[in-house]
């Protein structure tokens, strides 16, 4: 998933037999009738225009990276890991473009056989989110402009143009086996499109603000999306039908606008989420029941998650907290403390270990077990807007405000 602050999505290749492209777009669409059964530095103060500290804290730290690309003429706010190809990654930016790169090589550098650096136009508006499609052969972009735009990752030629109501488009989500993608616009509406021909498959309306986040279920079979704003709900969608299923709103739920939403890998309905006032909620998508209300946070949580390894929850906030709670007593284990707001987090997909990344321009990995930094990530100038990290766990991808996209290797 990308900017698009959703959960991971994992699947048990023994337990499910995974459906071929078409199959999952007639399941989808309603063709399946077994349906419905049961992711040492300097600091300055930055001010911003009023006049005003913003929250930045400059840390000059040593650049860690071994690849930097500067295709981008202003800030990265996206980005995303092939999760076929290794070498394959993607970054979207206030620039309003995109662009399909390969770790190791240098930008627009021709290499014989292989994928170059293409940059993918077009849009109008930043592009603030991206994601990579479960076979890795298409990439989609969404743009502030409204478009989602998909495109082939093997040649970087704009396959189709997708179209909703014209809201910016704050986040995007594929399926997780088939051509299929879901985005979510700040005019209240959330979009499912065929990535393969461009078909409006489904609309999902009931949402009164704008659609702050979403993601597929694990087993592809529903949607789960979040309000922010005045909105605070958590809904679950029918994708055949275009209903919602579910609705988890008002108290003991959140009371505020809702920022993120993560699931479980397990599939088994737990859910966490985040909202604008630092609070926090592990609720289940499957029975609607909140376990219950997390209070710890000072200042908007920007990111959550639920470890797939360990009965483990995290929150990332703009306080410069990564709070860590015990998902059985719903009690905080442990405070991990930054010198500054904190924009985004990620999960090791094996590991119990959470990054994160800061305003302070630097990443940071973090061991839940012990609530220790284990390792900080310098080399950009500025903010980091966002942060994944590869398939297999061994490097992190970051986009800064510096216009730049840096990877990093995990361990050194």
């Amino acid at each position: 998933m990308a900017r698009g602050r959703g959960g991971a999505q994992e699947h048990d290749d023994d337990e499910e037999e995974l459906m071929v492209e078409g199959d999952v777009v007639d399941d989808l669409q309603g063709e399946d009738p077994d349906y419905g059964s049961e992711d040492d530095g300097e600091d300055g103060d930055d001010e911003g225009e009023d006049g005003e500290d913003d929250g930045r804290v400059h840390t000059v730290l040593e650049d860690d990276s071994f690849h930097c690309f500067e295709g981008h003429q202003d800030s990265v706010v996206a980005v995303a890991w092939n999760p076929v190809r290794p070498d394959v990654v993607a970054s979207g930016g206030c620039d309003d473009a995109a662009f399909l790169w390969r770790v190791g090589q240098e930008a627009f550098e021709d290499s014989a056989g292989t994928l170059g650096t293409y940059e993918l136009g077009g849009h109008s508006d930043t592009v603030a989110a991206l994601g990579f499609s479960a076979s890795g052969g298409m990439l989609a972009t969404a743009g502030m402009d409204g478009l989602c735009k998909v495109w082939d990752v093997s040649e970087g030629r704009l396959l189709r143009s997708l179209e909703g109501s014209g809201g910016a488009l704050m986040w995007l989500t594929w399926h997780p086996r088939g051509e299929v993608v879901v985005a979510g616009t700040d005019d209240c509406m959330v979009y499912m499109w065929n990535a393969a021909t461009g078909a409006v498959m489904q609309v999902f309306s009931g949402h009164c603000g704008p659609v702050s986040a979403g993601c597929f279920t694990p087993d592809g079979k529903a949607v789960v999306t979040v309000g922010g704003e005045d909105d605070a709900s958590l809904r679950v969608w029918n994708p055949r039908t275009g209903e919602c299923s579910l609705t988890i709103q008002g108290h003991p739920f959140h009371e505020s606008g809702i920022n993120c939403v993560s699931l479980h890998r397990d599939g088994a309905g737990a859910a966490i989420s985040g909202d604008a006032d630092g609070g926090v909620c592990i609720s289940n998508i499957t029975t609607g029941r909140v376990a219950g209300r997390l209070a710890g946070h000072e200042d908007s949580v920007e990111a959550v998650g639920l470890s797939s390894t360990l009965p483990l929850a995290a929150s990332a906030s703009l306080d410069g907290k990564l709070l860590i709670w015990d998902c059985g007593t719903l009690s905080q284990r442990g405070a991990c403390e930054h010198p500054t707001s904190i924009t985004r987090m990620v999960w090791h997909p094996t590991e119990p270990l959470v990054f994160t990344a800061c305003l302070d321009g630097a990443s940071r990995c973090w061991d839940l077990r012990t609530g220790t930094c284990v390792r900080t990530y310098g080399g950009h100038e500025d903010a980091v807007q966002d942060i994944c990290i590869s398939p297999d766990g061994s490097m992190l991808l970051t986009g800064s405000d510096d216009g730049t996209a840096r990877v990093f290797k995990v361990r050194p």
